[in-house]
């Protein structure tokens, strides 16, 4: 079977086709899995691709990712805890407004709800 393929400048086949494309060329009894694995050398030799180590990340990376998790966290935490506060402690507030509760009440009810909203830890 007849594959075309667009080569890199490395060798590398980037595009694997079994029609023609411009720029392809055709390549006789290689499979794609071969192909996916090899590399054309500048002689016309194929070679084995070497796949590289995944790069550990550095600790800045690290505490990066970890400052970025916390940050989403929080922010989630915050949009909550506003929901919260306007659905079940504002009414509570405009009652203790127009005189119909005390503001201990009010104040209770802003602490329930913002004990049920900590804040994330930090990393």
């Amino acid at each position: 079977m007849t594959l075309h393929v667009l080569f890199t400048k490395d060798g590398i086949p980037g595009w694997i086709g079994a029609a023609p494309r411009e720029g392809s060329e055709p390549v006789e009894g290689l499979s794609i899995e071969f192909l996916a694995g090899h590399r054309r050398t500048a002689k016309g030799n194929w070679v084995a691709r070497v796949v590289p180590e995944p790069v550990p990340p550095t600790p800045e990376e690290i505490a990066a990712e970890a400052e970025a998790g916390y940050a989403a966290a929080l922010e989630a935490r915050d949009l909550a805890l506003r929901e919260a506060l306007a659905a079940e402690a504002d009414p509570q507030f405009f009652r203790w407004q127009r005189g119909e509760a005390e503001k201990e009440d009010w104040l209770a009810m802003v602490a329930r709800v913002k004990a049920r909203f900590p804040k994330p830890d930090r990393p």
